[in-house]
């Protein structure tokens, strides 16, 4: 074939692809949850967010890791030239998606009385949000099969376009829908900020339609170059992408169960030393509504290197090329490592001037000071998370983490009760990544022979990091006391 009329793209540029937009969709996430949280304050963001845990945990159960799955399938077989094969694979997963999603969906629906009932959600006036939040599943369920059509036929800019016009609606919807209803209560403003989700869900879908049409008939040119005759059955297309989803989708559910519990422990545990119902919710909303919006915008890169790595890897799986798994992975790692370190040495001593800035609320960067060095586990485990899930060893990371997740319940368990309080949740989160990129690393110098150049990847950025924060003039030293408060 002469042309590429996908547009595809190499690592590299896929991963600034992604990074370009994750970065305007990380910085407008943080963004408008400045106003939101001036409206609602720190116990309505509470009320807020907890139903977007629950919205992600049935996300992760139904549609978190078909992406993936699509992308190193259909990758591998357009690398092998079964065209037709990859466009037969997409549209047996998106019959399924589309049942799929509307199962979950009513399920969702249903749920939100349930999870309250049995005390999983301590929060009860997140109910209403938890039911309005319910349809954005269905949609989520469609847009992931097209996502992961795109970037398996590496063309990472569609993937872009979609992410930044879903995450642009979904801001201008929940600032709208907050403030109009804020009058009706912190209750209901809050349901009608998490509704703010249905209509960005629903503008991505459309645009990846469109967009799939307008390539629809180079796909189908493509296909018939395709002179194989290769077609896989029905049933084996989906049990080989459920065999590469569930892992990954497990891992989604783990971490948004890990999220549900948290609440639960940091609300009760608090409430044993003396914080009243009111003043622990707050907590738990400046360390998740807040602090952690500072964490998600600092791993942008990292994540648009991890899924770029997904298809790229399963090319080089195809043709059994070890070694440029090896030279991309560490890359990556080298790359992402060069961005982390500063972010997190800025938000560890800026913590307490960052929050009062972008929230007004200074003692959100308690919980932001502890949850820094979380930057820099939680990018490595990305990246080679994404590795991994290239190689069809996406089960792996997922053990991982798990071992990350018990450290951390038990560690939110026993010291949030002591003097640390939502320092404690904190410093789990930090431990959940600390562990599964350590456990990551492990089993990639198994596989393809990974080796982590302590010296290159992490002590010269780390030097650089700190040369820079010496010099900076915004740095104050004095600003790191925040861990002992």
């Amino acid at each position: 074939m002469t042309r590429n009329p996908f547009n595809k793209q190499t690592v590299l540029q896929g991963a600034i692809t992604l990074t370009a937009a994750w970065i305007i969709i990380r910085i407008l996430g943080a963004l408008y949850r400045i106003p939101l949280a001036h409206m609602l304050d720190a116990k309505g963001m509470a009320f807020y967010v907890l139903p977007n845990q629950i919205y992600y945990l049935f996300f992760a159960l139904s549609t978190a890791g078909i992406p993936v799955a699509l992308a190193s399938i259909i990758s591998e077989k357009i690398t092998i030239g079964h065209y037709r094969d990859a466009l037969h694979t997409f549209r047996v997963a998106r019959t399924a998606m589309l049942l799929l999603g509307l199962a979950f969906f009513l399920l969702h629906f249903a749920s939100a009385g349930w999870f309250i009932e049995i005390g999983l959600v301590v929060i009860p006036e997140a109910y209403l949000g938890m039911r309005v939040v319910a349809p954005v599943i269905f949609f989520a369920a469609i847009t992931a099969v097209y996502r992961g059509l795109f970037q398996g036929l590496r063309n990472m800019r569609v993937v872009a376009y979609s992410q930044v016009i879903e995450q642009v609606i979904l801001v201008a919807a929940t600032l709208l829908f907050s403030y109009l209803l804020l009058p009706r209560g912190l209750e209901i403003a809050a349901a009608g900020a998490n509704f703010g989700a249905v209509p960005g869900a629903v503008g991505s879908t459309l645009m990846l339609v469109f967009l799939y049409r307008r390539q629809r008939r180079d796909m189908l040119e493509m296909a018939k170059q395709d002179l194989s005759e290769v077609r896989e059955g029905t049933f084996s297309v989906l049990k080989r992408i459920f065999v590469v989803a569930l892992p990954v989708s497990f891992a989604g559910m783990v971490m948004s169960m890990t999220a549900i519990i948290d609440q639960n422990l940091i609300v009760d545990r608090l409430q044993l030393v003396g914080y009243s119902y009111d003043q622990a919710a707050e907590l738990y909303g400046e360390f998740t509504g807040m602090a952690m919006a500072f964490i998600n915008i600092s791993t942008v890169l990292a994540a648009s290197l991890g899924a770029s790595l997904v298809p790229a890897t399963a090319e080089s799986l195809a043709v059994k090329n070890l070694a440029r798994i090896k030279t991309q992975l560490s890359q990556a790692v080298h790359l992402a490592l060069i961005f982390v370190l500063p972010a997190a040495a800025g938000l560890f001593l800026l913590a307490n001037q960052l929050t009062l800035l972008v929230f007004a609320d200074e003692s959100a960067g308690i919980p932001l000071a502890a949850l820094a060095a979380a930057v820099i586990f939680w990018s490595i485990h990305l990246v080679t998370t994404g590795a991994l899930q290239g190689m069809n060893k996406a089960g792996i990371p997922v053990r991982n983490l798990l071992v990350g997740i018990v450290i951390k319940v038990l560690i939110t368990y026993y010291f949030t009760p002591t003097p640390l309080g939502i320092q404690a949740a904190a410093l789990g989160t930090v431990t959940i990544f600390f562990v599964s990129s350590l456990l990551n690393i492990v089993h990639l110098s198994r596989l393809v022979g990974f080796e982590f150049n302590t010296v290159e990847m992490l002590l010269k950025p780390a030097l650089a990091t700190v040369i820079y924060v010496r010099m900076c003039p915004f740095c104050i030293p004095g600003n790191s006391s925040n861990m002992g408060r």
